[in-house]
């Protein structure tokens, strides 16, 4: 008996003891367990503290607003952005439009701190039953965190981000700051970010004039932006808008007649300003430009207002202009290969080659007085080829950069009644074969002026001239003259054998207007930030490059370019202008220039194919750039241009005869009234003509020496 209460005994000893084991372990597991959980959160909360935006990021956060890109009339051209977005102030949006979204979003927006706990623990009861995570709990705050700094990824660490960064938000900003960042901020859908920029794109009108039902109608988009998108999804925002405005009647916000007539409210959906369509190479120039003075960044989320010098009305005339011309050459070649052809060929995805292989042009304006660039056209098409063939493509002048030569020939003491031999010469280049320059026409015409050897761009007098002064002159002045391009010192450069940019080109023409000033060219007057502050202004900074005289004297030689020489074509568009220019055509016919300059305005175009060839037998500078540049400048020149180039006080005019070069005697038949400055003009009479002539004639030439086409 007493052995089996000592049994006994032992065994309820026993079972206590490991009882009390058990309960130690369970114990210690349960320790473990909760100081691995809390060590666990303690360890989440304080990485993703890491990861969240700090105080500081929060306050200097600027939400990325759409850059504005005006032309120089202050008209807007287009925008750049990432995020399209126009910040607006809280305080310039209608009451309704506050109340929409409080209504729809957070009824309790005003009285939560951050989270609504009732609608955290109902979804969270939904997402247990439903295994999806969290739908319909989001207040504006967290939606506005969501927005701000993190991602739409469904994940419980992105949630718990989202929580942390609300409590922040809402401890350290007010409900309407908090409400305010959330307007500019949210997504609204193809590519609009902020009511602001919603309304403008979905209904063409700033936010501060939305109607009732508008606003109703732009609440119900952030939700599910795609969903709502009023373009292509318009019954789903109708229905959407519907259940805001009872949430609005049902809180109170507005009236059951406001309410009705909201309902009936018929909103129109327009597609808001678009853009421009033109200037793309010219905006391209802009956007590069900009990045390269702020960044990427600062560019297409800084809000910017960029103010060009960009002419819309030149801009659009000029792309205008040149299509209408490459079509009609495309008919008068009969080119095979045509822009249509290549569209068709792209439309169809049987495209051979990327890069179009039509016929191509391109422009370049420039304000002479500023320095300021009023348009560039740097192809018939920037959607098929973005590359500018005004700024980067460089192609051989022909002829046009003769005018390097000539005006260094003057600058360096030669007049333009000055004699210079056009007769055949044979040159030793250092080949076995000796180089022998031809004229276009093929044939010589002796002695004649320098500035007729301009006008009728005479090759083989071009030779002889840089030969005399030499071809290290001529490298040195075109540089002056601001060409960056690398020119080599050679004979044949006097022919345009070095390439060049369009753009360099008219940049040098611009002097001779300037009255021997390079301006520093400019696509940009000034640009603003978010805040209105100037960051950048062009300074239109300007350096003397030639004696004024000089300049005078190259500028009136060029004028006979138009109107006796080369560019006479011009007289047929019926310019009542003073204009000076040169064309230029490449031996090949593969390129054909033109560069022009009004008192106002040079401007100059480009005519040929990206791969080099031959556009067509005789397709000259003045048979297919020159019209272009007419047409083009026509509708932009004023009365102002009817006045002669300025003359400077240095200039004197004196009767020479045009075959000797010397003071003119009544026996000379070819006589001119020729310019020189002060001391340079010739002091003896003419010994040629001495008796048997009858000066009864005051041309500067003759109709045989006129050419129709281009030279070489």
């Amino acid at each position: 008996m007493v052995k089996n209460k000592f049994n006994s005994f032992r065994k309820s000893k026993k079972t206590k003891n490991a009882f009390n084991t058990t309960v130690f372990i369970i114990g210690i597991l349960v320790f473990m367990a909760v100081f691995a959980a809390v060590g666990f959160a303690a360890t989440m909360y304080f990485n993703l503290q890491k990861e969240i935006p700090s105080m500081t990021d929060m306050f200097v956060y600027s939400a990325p607003s759409a850059t504005l890109i005006y032309d120089d009339n202050n008209r807007k051209v287009t925008e750049l952005y990432l995020e399209k977005r126009m910040p607006i102030r809280l305080k310039e949006l209608p009451q309704y439009a506050i109340d929409a979204v409080i209504a729809l979003e957070d009824q309790q927006f005003y009285s939560h701190w951050g989270i609504n706990v009732v609608r955290f623990l109902g979804a969270l009861t939904k997402t247990v039953f439903t295994m999806k995570k969290g739908a319909g709990a989001s207040t504006i705050t967290q939606q506005l965190a969501r927005n701000m700094f993190l991602t739409m990824e469904k994940t419980w660490t992105r949630k718990i981000k989202e929580a942390l960064i609300t409590i922040n938000l809402e401890r350290n900003f007010s409900k309407d700051e908090i409400l305010e960042m959330y307007f500019n901020q949210i997504n609204y859908s193809s590519g609009a970010y902020g009511i602001e920029a919603a309304s403008n794109m979905y209904f063409n009108k700033s936010a501060r004039e939305l109607t009732l039902a508008e606003a109703a109608m732009l609440a119900g988009i952030p939700q599910i932006p795609e969903k709502f998108n009023l373009f292509r999804h318009y019954d789903n925002a109708k229905k959407r808008q519907r259940i805001c405005l009872y949430s609005m009647l049902k809180e109170g916000y507005i009236s059951k007649e406001e309410y009705d007539d909201a309902i009936d409210d018929s909103v129109v959906v327009t597609k808001g300003e678009k853009d421009s369509g033109y200037g793309r190479y010219f905006i391209e120039e802009v956007r590069k430009d900009v990045i390269s003075r702020f960044g990427m960044n600062t560019l297409y989320k800084g809000g910017l207002k960029i103010y060009t010098t960009m002419n819309s009305d030149m801009q659009m005339e000029a792309e205008k202009v040149i299509e209408k011309k490459m079509l009609y050459f495309e008919k008068m070649y009969r080119f095979k290969y045509t822009k249509e052809k290549y569209e068709q060929e792209m439309a169809k995805d049987t495209l051979s080659e990327a890069v179009p292989q039509y016929l191509q042009a391109s422009m370049v304006i420039i304000e002479n007085e500023t320095g300021e660039v009023k348009a560039i056209v740097g192809g018939r098409d920037f959607e098929h080829s973005e590359y500018n063939r005004a700024l980067q493509s460089k192609r051989q002048p022909g002829s046009i950069f003769k005018i390097f030569l000539f005006s260094a020939a003057v600058e360096n003491g030669m007049n333009p009644g000055d004699i210079i031999m056009d007769t055949p010469v044979v040159l030793d280049d250092g080949s076995d074969t000796p180089y022998k320059p031809r004229n276009f026409d093929g044939d010589f015409l002796g002695p004649i002026p320098l500035r007729k050897a301009l006008a009728l761009s005479r090759n083989v007098t071009a030779i002889r001239l840089i030969k005399s002064i030499g071809p290290g002159t001529v490298v040195k002045h075109a540089k002056k003259l601001g060409v960056g391009s690398q020119l080599t010192p050679v004979l044949s450069l006097a022919l345009g054998s070095n390439d060049v940019t369009l753009f360099e080109m008219v940049r040098a023409f611009s002097v001779f207007p300037n009255k021997g000033v390079l301006k520093e060219t400019s696509t940009i007057r000034y640009i603003e930030d978010a805040q209105g502050n100037v960051i950048y202004k062009n300074e239109n900074l300007e350096n003397r490059v030639m004696n004024d005289d000089d300049a005078y004297i190259v500028t009136n030689m060029l004028e006979s370019v138009v109107k006796e020489g080369t560019a006479a074509g011009l007289k047929y568009y019926k310019f009542n202008v003073h204009i000076g220019g040169k064309t230029g055509t490449t031996d090949d016919y593969s390129n054909t220039w033109f560069v022009g300059f009004t008192k106002e305005y040079t401007a100059g175009v480009w005519v040929g194919f990206d791969r080099l060839r031959t556009i067509a037998d005789k397709a000259t500078g003045a048979v297919l750039a020159l019209p272009i540049w007419a047409e083009t400048m026509k509708p932009f020149v004023n009365s102002a241009d009817s006045l002669p180039f300025e003359q400077t006080d240095s200039i004197i005019h004196v009767t020479v005869c045009r075959e000797s070069g010397q003071i003119a005697t009544k026996y000379c038949k070819f006589i001119r009234d020729e310019i020189y400055k002060k001391n340079r003009e010739p002091k003896i009479s003419c010994e040629k003509h001495i008796r048997g002539y009858s000066n009864n004639q005051d041309f500067d030439f003759s109709k045989q020496d006129i050419l129709k086409d281009d030279d070489l």
